[in-house]
């Protein structure tokens, strides 16, 4: 009940009553269409007066044009309630994504993951159109048809709303383990699906049958779990069926010696026979909304926590400030102590670190590939979390942070960030939505790109292609350069920023930088491999492998 409640909670009840008033319209004018059809044939074989005719011509009619446009009604506001949750969704989502990651079990949970947010988000988008609406509209015209024949019928006019009990409960209890199968096997598949991404390269200079062969397995493991699957869905819907079947001709034979008494019309049993038939067709999307149903609250259990499952997952007690920034010139920034880590299965990638950031003193950090640079980088933006050892940002430890913290200290685009296709202009729209343009031409000019900018066929507003592929390397770096500068953050984390420039345009960049970092009172901390730079920085942290 209370993931169902969530899921409710994603749409605001003044969207969702107007799609519920609808679909039941919708579904009324259907079984109506049928009813007056019933009506109009049976009337006619007794040859009545043609006005009489006309009426039900009439209603026929009336009934054909209103379930027309009330499909549409239905099918519009269900689909824009829908899509006015998915953004409610994808922020929940996000923020569950927050507080998992990293997930340091490796490709395995990692494959878990990427399953509940592939599969569940859509559960969840698909929960009001597909698992709330059929239920109660069809609950709604059962209960409305089961008052005339229980005064008809007396106790045995129950039958209609029994099973419909029963037609929601089966399909939840008969598949109940089915979910959590498909969802064992599709985590297990794309865990191998994210190990080859990962060793690609390897891959394609050894022998890839071995691990081909492995996902081919686990790749028919799932199609095998799916197909099981639909085979068991297709049984329940055909008892359903059955079912479904034998309740219409019970009530044909508990109605037909009515008729003899003269308590109803055969008329009266033609439109009630027909009106049943009806019903009964609207209830075979029962199963699928009950299976969508099942998915979207498996779904909202891993997905969207409540209050008490979010207070679980963070650190106890109050949720302390964003630190303050200290603005005196050694101040102490960020501190590391004894920090050590290694990726999952792997060897450490370093261990024993220690070292404070302060601020105006600018810290460079060098070392050979593999030596943890970028490693690093990642363990000071939160990104990993370190496997011994402590990180503090202006006193407080990292876990005891509020998530915002140390966005809002430390700038960063690490080599290999995205960039968007669109423009230069779209980019810093999309990582820095705050920045004026004046404040973008200050990051352009202090990461020396205003003459790239100047040369593009389009200037700012230039297509910058796939990933920016338009640009080369060392053009890239200094966009993801540009892109740090152009906000506030008093540290700031540049990572190769001089990569693939040449010595005139990467001295100018750091005597940019540091001019820079002079006039706002920010702090560099640098990754670079150029060690002729290192004499201008105050700390330099020297990595080996």
């Amino acid at each position: 009940m209370t993931c169902l409640l969530r899921l409710l909670s994603l749409v605001p009840p003044c969207t969702l009553a107007p799609v519920l008033l609808v679909s039941l319209l919708s579904l009324a004018l259907g079984i109506g269409l049928l009813g007056a059809s019933a009506w109009l044939i049976a009337s006619a074989a007794l040859e009545p007066p043609l006005y009489t005719l006309a009426i039900g011509i009439t209603c026929v009619r009336a009934c054909g044009l209103g379930r027309a446009v009330f499909r549409y009604l239905e099918r519009f506001l269900s689909h824009r309630a829908a899509f006015s949750g998915l953004t409610r969704i994808r922020l929940a989502l996000f923020d569950r994504a927050a507080a998992l990651l990293p997930l340091a079990a490796g490709p395995a949970r990692q494959g878990a993951f990427l399953y509940d947010l592939l599969t569940g988000a859509d559960a969840l988008r698909d929960f009001f159109v597909r698992a709330l609406l059929p239920p109660v509209a069809v609950g709604s015209a059962t209960g409305l048809l089961a008052a005339p024949l229980a005064r008809l019928l007396g106790t045995s006019g129950l039958l209609l709303p029994l099973l419909f009990a029963l037609r929601l409960c089966l399909p939840l209890v008969a598949e109940k383990n089915g979910e959590q199968q498909r969802r064992t096997h599709g985590s297990a598949y794309r865990s191998l699906l994210l190990d080859m991404t990962e060793g690609r390269a390897e891959l394609a200079a050894a022998d890839s049958r071995p691990a081909c062969a492995r996902l081919t397995s686990s790749a028919r493991a799932l199609l095998a779990s799916d197909c099981r699957a639909a085979c068991r869905a297709a049984d329940a819907d055909a008892r359903a069926a059955i079912m479904d079947a034998a309740l219409l001709l019970l009530l044909l034979a508990l109605l037909a010696p009515h008729v003899s008494a003269g308590d109803i019309s055969g008329v009266t049993l033609a439109v009630l026979l027909l009106v049943l038939q009806a019903l009964l067709s609207a209830w075979g999307t029962l199963p699928d909304a009950m299976r969508q149903l099942r998915q979207s609250l498996a779904a909202a259990r891993r997905l969207l926590p409540d209050a008490a499952e979010r207070t679980a997952e963070q650190p106890t007690g109050s949720q302390p400030a964003v630190p303050a920034v200290q603005t005196a010139r050694g101040a102490v920034l960020l501190r590391a102590a004894h920090l050590s880590f290694a990726y999952p299965g792997r060897a450490p990638v370093f261990s024993d670190l220690s070292f404070t950031l302060r601020r105006g003193e600018h810290t460079a950090i060098v070392g050979a590939s593999g030596a943890g640079k970028t490693t690093l980088a990642l363990l000071l933006l939160g990104v990993w979390p370190p496997a011994h050892g402590t990180l503090a940002l202006g006193g407080t430890p990292y876990p005891a942070l509020p998530p915002a913290a140390i966005t809002r200290a430390i700038a960063a685009l690490p080599q290999g960030s995205v960039l968007f296709c669109h423009s230069i202009r779209e980019n810093f729209r999309r990582y820095r939505p705050h920045a004026s343009a004046t404040d973008i031409r200050a990051a352009l000019r202090t990461a020396c790109l205003e003459d790239v900018v100047r040369a593009l066929p389009g200037g700012i507003d230039a297509p910058l292609g796939p990933d920016a592929c338009h640009l080369s390397g060392g053009q890239r770096c200094r966009l993801l350069t540009a892109l740090a500068l152009a906000g506030d953050e008093p540290v700031l984390l540049l990572d190769e920023p001089t990569a693939g420039l040449d010595a005139a345009t990467a001295a100018r960049l750091l005597d940019a930088l540091f001019a820079h970092a002079k006039a706002t009172g920010r702090t560099l901390l640098v990754i670079t491999h150029a060690r002729a730079i290192l004499p201008r920085f105050a700390q330099v942290l020297s990595l080996s492998p």
